[in-house]
């Protein structure tokens, strides 16, 4: 069981995840939208536009990962809120808490499924 100093640390640890994804994706999309911009201002000089267009998608594919790990950690913090953060989801077991160093949003022991909905 974690003690109330190691939550505060998780707690503090997932909230600054929380910072830096939601920064790199409003980062890409603001991004996006000047390339948007720029692209729309009739630029007749040839350009081939295929690289702008792998740049959107690969925004967009890093973009979907990070909403996936942002649903991962916003799960986390509701779990520390709830009393169940640091427990396996699947076996009710601790979660080694050098696990949690390595991935603080983690809701499983590494040999266990995760859960379907989490």
């Amino acid at each position: 069981m974690l003690t109330s100093e190691e939550l505060r640390h998780f707690r503090d640890e997932l909230l600054a995840e929380r910072d830096a994804i939601e920064s790199r994706i409003n980062s890409r999309n603001q991004a996006a939208r000047e390339n948007v911009r720029a692209e729309s201002g009739a630029d007749d000089h040839g350009d081939d536009t295929s690289g702008s267009l792998y740049d959107r998608e690969s925004a967009v594919d890093a973009n979907a990962l990070d909403r996936d790990t942002l649903a991962k950690v916003d799960t986390a913090l509701r779990r520390i809120d709830e009393g169940t953060y640091g427990f396996s989801a699947v076996s009710g077991k601790p979660i080694p808490i050098e696990r949690l160093e390595a991935v603080p949003y983690a809701t499983t022991l590494v040999d266990e499924q995760p859960p379907d909905d989490y």
